[in-house]
C-alpha cells in the first residue's frame, strides 16, 4: 500500500516511494543515454555506430515520463519544503543544493564530456581539444541543464510564496475553475506547451539559450502538477495513486510513444504525412505520456518502496552525484566499444554496469569529505550513509542497527 502524500508531512518525515521514484528517475539517465549511444535514429553525444531496435525501444520507454515525472515530483517536493521553511531559506538551500552542483560540475567535468563528443566526431585529440575549448561553457552544461531550469522554477515559486496576495489570487482562480481544472492542467497545459515550445524553435537562433528556454516552456506545467498536488487533495491522488482508468491511459499512452518512436524513430518530425495531422499526434502523445506515464510509473513505485529500504535511501542520497558524474565514463565507453564487434546489447550492459560502479565509488569518496559534498552535493548526502564502505560488513551491521552516522 502507497504512503499517504497528499497532506503536509511533520519536519522528519520522509515520503520514501517518492525519494525512491526521484532517484529512480535519476538512475535512469545511466540505461537512457547509454541506449541513445545505440538508438536507430543515430547516435547522440556519441555514437556507437551499431543501431539497435533494442537501445530504440529502451530511450522510448524512458524518455516518455522521466524528465516530466521528474519536475512532477519537484514542484510537489518544492511546496512541502515551502510549507515548513520561508521563501528566503528555502531558495537559499535550493541555490546551495542546485547550482553549486552545476558550476562544480560543469567546470570540472564539462571539458571531459565535450572532448568524447569531439573524439566521436572523429576529431584527432588535438583538435577535439581544441574544440572543447570553444565550446565553453554552453556545451559543457551537456546533461546538468535540469539544474538551470528547476532553480528558474524554485525562484518563481519561493516568489510567488513570498506574496501572499498573489498567491491567495492564484488559488481563488484554481477554485473557481471547478471540475475544469484537472482537464485544463493534466491534458490541455501540457499540450498547449508542446506547440509553445515548438514555435521558440522557429522564433530564436539556434544555440544553448534557445535549447534551454525551449525546456523551461516545455516542463513548466508538469512543475507546476507538482505544487498543486501538494495542496489539492483530489489531483495527487489522480498522480500519485491513480486509479485503473488513469493507469490504462498511462499503458495505452506507453505504447503509442513507443510504437510511433519505433516506426518513425524521430516522430515529433515525422515526414510522408501531412503537418497538420502529425502536429497534433505528436505533441498530443507526448504531453500527455509526460502525465499519465509519470503517474503509472509513480503507482507501481509505490507498491514496491512504501518503505524506507537501506537500499533505496542509499541510492537515493547517491542519485544526484552519480547522475552528474555518469557521463564521465559512459561517453569514452562508446567510443570505446567502436574497437569491438559484440552485440549491441552486450555493449550496452557493460556500460551500464561499469557506470554505475564507477560512479558509486565517486560517491564513496564524495560523501567521506564535507567540501566535496558541499561542491558535488550542494551539502550532506540525505538521507546520511553509514560510515563504512558500501557492500562491507561494517556497512550492512550499521543499516541493520540503523546507525547511520556519516562522519568517518
Amino acid at each position: 500500500m502507497t504512503a499517504p502524500i497528499a497532506a503536509p508531512a511533520p519536519q522528519r518525515e520522509r515520503f520514501h516511494a517518492l525519494d525512491g521514484a526521484r532517484a529512480i528517475m535519476l538512475l535512469l539517465g545511466i540505461p537512457f543515454h547509454t541506449a541513445a549511444m545505440y538508438s536507430l535514429r543515430g547516435g547522440w553525444l556519441v555514437d556507437a555506430q551499431e543501431p539497435s531496435h533494442l537501445a530504440s525501444l529502451i530511450t522510448a520507454l524512458v524518455h516518455s515520463f522521466r524528465m516530466p515525472g521528474f519536475f512532477i515530483l519537484a514542484g510537489f517536493f518544492a511546496a512541502m519544503l515551502l510549507a515548513r521553511r520561508s521563501a528566503g531559506q528555502w531558495l537559499t538551500n535550493r541555490f546551495k543544493r542546485l547550482l553549486v552542483p552545476f558550476a562544480s560540475s560543469l567546470l570540472l567535468l564539462g571539458g571531459w564530456e565535450v572532448y568524447w563528443m569531439g573524439a566521436s566526431a572523429g576529431l584527432e585529440p588535438a583538435a577535439a581539444f581544441a574544440w572543447t575549448l570553444e565550446k565553453f561553457p554552453g556545451r559543457w552544461i551537456n546533461h546538468r541543464w535540469f539544474l538551470i531550469v528547476l532553480f528558474a522554477y524554485c525562484t518563481l515559486t519561493a516568489a510567488v510564496h513570498a506574496a501572499p496576495a498573489i498567491g491567495a489570487g492564484l488559488r481563488a482562480v484554481w477554485r473557481r475553475l471547478g471540475p475544469a481544472r484537472l482537464p485544463l492542467l493534466l491534458v490541455a497545459l501540457p499540450i498547449a506547451a508542446q506547440y509553445l515550445t515548438a514555435e521558440l524553435g522557429t522564433l530564436l537562433p539556434r544555440g544553448e539559450l534557445r535549447v534551454n528556454l525551449q525546456r523551461t516552456v516545455m516542463f513548466a506545467p508538469y512543475f507546476l502538477i507538482g505544487v498543486l498536488a501538494f495542496a489539492d487533495g483530489g489531483l495527487s491522488r489522480v498522480v500519485f495513486r491513480p486509479k485503473l482508468a488513469i493507469r490504462i491511459a498511462g499503458a495505452l499512452l506507453l505504447l503509442a510513444y513507443c510504437v510511433l518512436t519505433l516506426a518513425f524513430r524521430d516522430f515529433l518530425a515525422i515526414t510522408g504525412l501531412p503537418r497538420d495531422l502529425t502536429r497534433p499526434l505528436a505533441f498530443s502523445v507526448t504531453a500527455l505520456a509526460g502525465v499519465f506515464v509519470s503517474a503509472l510509473f509513480y503507482y507501481f513505485v509505490g507498491k514496491v518502496f512504501a518503505t524506507g529500504r537501506a537500499t533505496v535511501r542509499y541510492f537515493v542520497a547517491a542519485s544526484l552525484v552519480i547522475y552528474l558524474f555518469h557521463e564521465v565514463f559512459l561517453l569514452p565507453l562508446g567510443v570505446a566499444f567502436r574497437l569491438v564487434d559484440w552485440p549491441a546489447s552486450v555493449e550496452m550492459l557493460l556500460i551500464v554496469a561499469a557506470t554505475l560502479a564507477g560512479t558509486v565509488l565517486i560517491f564513496e569518496v564524495i560523501r567521506r569529505f564535507s567540501w566535496l559534498s558541499f561542491l558535488f552535493n550542494g551539502g550532506p548526502a540525505s538521507p546520511v550513509q553509514p560510515a563504512a564502505f558500501l557492500l562491507t560488513s561494517r556497512f550492512r551491521k550499521a543499516v541493520k542497527g540503523g546507525d547511520c552516522d556519516q562522519r568517518i
